[in-house]
């Protein structure tokens, strides 16, 4: 019997072929085994930047098991949310499907061996099988994983080339803040391929970093930040290892020692 899913799209539209951050999260419970295709092929065909800068996310309930679905460059990143402890895993729409609806788990058990002809007098003695070997694709998944934590401690150990730190920030009072959140907000980017760096700037006190992968969903980090001004330059100081991001023009960002651009 083919399963019904119950599916919560995040960041996304009803269809999943498209995605924002303002939007609220949309509630589908009964999905078919057809229309739980449909959604992830739309899904993996959403902009690469738009992914990376709205942080969408799929999460399905099936039987006792719950998943959470991102996507990158055409793929699917699927994640088993009863077991944090493992990675997330790189899949097609097909492979994805195969563990939602069970034909994969069923795949991977193996039957017992049963003898051909029973009540045979001499019995092949009991071999010990042999010892378990680690799935690829699990050892694929981690090293996938480290690599993604190894990439993040080298993004934020880029020096910046400036000594300012966000104790010599001037805040602004929360009036001024506002009216510059809503004027900066949108997406900068040093680039559009794989290894480019992104930051999302919002109307709140929220502050998007990502990076573009080539196979995988974006690496993203959510940061808090505040305004305010060093010197006559107007900065925002964040949270994390990378400190202030400069702002030198309301369609420049920099960051890192590296320049971002306004996309959108």
């Amino acid at each position: 019997m083919t399963p019904t899913y119950q599916v919560t799209l995040v960041n996304l539209a009803a269809d999943a072929r498209s995605a924002a951050v303002a939007w609220d999260k949309i509630e589908r419970p009964g999905v078919s085994d057809e229309e739980m295709r449909r959604l992830l092929e739309n899904f993996c065909a959403i902009d690469a930047v738009e992914n990376a800068a709205a942080d969408p996310e799929i999460r399905v309930q099936v039987r006792r098991e719950s998943y959470l679905i991102r996507s990158g460059q055409g793929k699917l990143v699927l994640y088993d949310v009863l077991n944090r402890d493992l990675p997330g895993r790189s899949l097609a729409v097909a492979e994805v499907m195969a563990e939602l609806d069970g034909s994969a788990i069923a795949a991977r058990t193996v039957p017992p061996m049963v003898p051909a002809e029973a009540g045979l007098a001499d019995e092949e003695p009991a071999v010990s099988p042999p010892a378990a070997r680690l799935n690829p694709r699990r050892v694929i998944a981690l090293a996938v994983a480290a690599c993604v934590l190894g990439g993040a401690h080298f993004w934020w150990r880029i020096p910046s080339g400036a000594e300012e730190t966000p104790a010599a920030l001037q805040r602004m009072d929360a009036a001024e803040a506002a009216r510059v959140r809503a004027t900066l907000a949108g997406v900068y980017m040093t680039g559009t391929q794989p290894g480019e760096h992104g930051i999302v700037l919002t109307d709140t006190e929220e502050v998007r970093l990502f990076e573009l992968r080539a196979v995988d969903a974006p690496l993203v980090i959510h940061a808090a930040g505040e305004w305010g001004h060093v010197g006559p330059a107007l900065n925002l100081a964040t949270d994390q290892p990378g400190g202030l991001i400069r702002i030198p023009d309301p369609e420049t960002l920099i960051y890192c020692g590296e320049t971002y651009k306004r996309i959108r």
